[in-house]
């Protein structure tokens, strides 16, 4: 039976657990780097083959989320295979900005993940086969944090390691777009009608992306 006010609470729920991941993200050793201008480019390097396989990887998880995804929830499913697309070549500008700063290391395709990312990676995929309307919440915890932080971080990025927009092009398009998808998917989450138990999972994979996607930020490799 569809229940208006479990709809509620269920929502103001995942609402908290995507806030609480956007406010403590900055905390990072990435952010913290750039917060005191001691970000180096072999640092920034670092960061663009750890985050690749979660953008080459993540196009495929929506896709999969979306054939799994229950007709009941034919937005969701509709949305999950228009996001993958959107999604897919993302991952190409994270190799422009490697070829525009001269890095000259293996080619990230041909590396395994780090652990940090394989973990996120790992998540995405179990959702996708599990809970896949969950995938939602997920792309939610990214695109908020995307939205809020973003671009200001852009800028430190920019400022602290003498970068040229063409060296930054991952995180600066990620500005723009995520305080679209981040409005998008709110619309389409709310639209669900979800029962209890794809609550239960939407914040329980919202807090486990904010708690996975930060920890490629927040390595041991950065220090």
């Amino acid at each position: 039976m569809h229940c208006p006010s479990a709809e509620h609470e269920g929502f103001t729920a995942l609402a908290s657990a995507v806030n609480a991941a956007v406010q403590s993200f900055p905390q990072n050793v990435v952010c913290r780097h750039l917060d005191q201008g001691t970000l180096t480019r072999a640092h920034y390097r670092f960061i663009l083959t750890t985050i690749f396989h979660q953008a080459h990887s993540s196009p495929y998880t929506f896709a999969r989320a979306a054939v799994n995804c229950s007709w009941k929830h034919a937005t969701a499913k509709e949305y999950l295979i228009q996001h993958a697309e959107e999604k897919r070549s993302h991952w190409r500008w994270i190799l422009d900005d490697l070829r525009e700063l001269s890095y000259s290391g293996a080619d990230p395709r041909k590396l395994p993940p780090h652990a940090t990312a394989q973990a996120y990676i790992g998540l995405n995929y179990y959702i996708a086969e599990e809970v896949p309307v969950a995938r939602l919440a997920i792309a939610l915890v990214l695109e908020s944090i995307g939205a809020v932080i973003a671009a200001e971080y852009g800028r430190k990025l920019l400022a602290v390691l003498k970068l040229e927009p063409s060296q930054a092009s991952f995180f600066l398009n990620h500005a723009e777009t995520d305080k679209k998808h981040s409005r998008e998917l709110r619309a389409v989450i709310e639209s669900c009608h979800l029962d209890d138990e794809d609550w239960l999972w939407m914040v329980h994979a919202a807090k486990t992306a904010g708690q996975l996607y930060r920890a490629m930020y927040d390595h041991e490799d950065y220090r």
